[in-house]
């Protein structure tokens, strides 16, 4: 089965939507090597040429699988956010504004 762009998004609508999604996501979350990462796979699923069954269904897990991290990820950012504003109009305690950088940060990838 040859999977091109135009047969990703005609047979595989779905995936190719959510890793479109997915690749936002990340770019929001300024995550740059799961957005490499997001890329590969997309790439990967829409050049392949003439790949088994089994290879096929590897990468479409494969980006499952990496969406659901995301949107774990994203609830986490979320909620970082929401505690961290708690903290600074003083409703909570102060945890994630204790060391210097006052709950600023670069990625939201990585978040408690």
């Amino acid at each position: 089965m040859n999977i091109s762009l135009d047969l990703l998004m005609q047979e595989y609508s779905l995936v190719f939507i959510i890793a479109i999604i997915t690749t936002v996501l990340t770019i929001m979350m300024r995550s740059f090597l799961v957005t490499s990462i997001q890329v590969l796979l997309l790439l990967s699923l829409s050049v392949l040429p003439e790949s088994t069954g089994i290879i096929q269904f590897i990468f479409i897990a494969a980006q499952i699988a990496l969406s659901g991290i995301v949107v774990y990820k994203i609830y986490k950012a979320i909620d970082m956010n929401y505690r961290l504003v708690l903290e600074k109009t003083h409703q909570s305690r102060p945890n994630l504004i204790n060391d210097e950088s006052r709950g600023s940060r670069f990625s939201f990838w990585r978040t408690n």
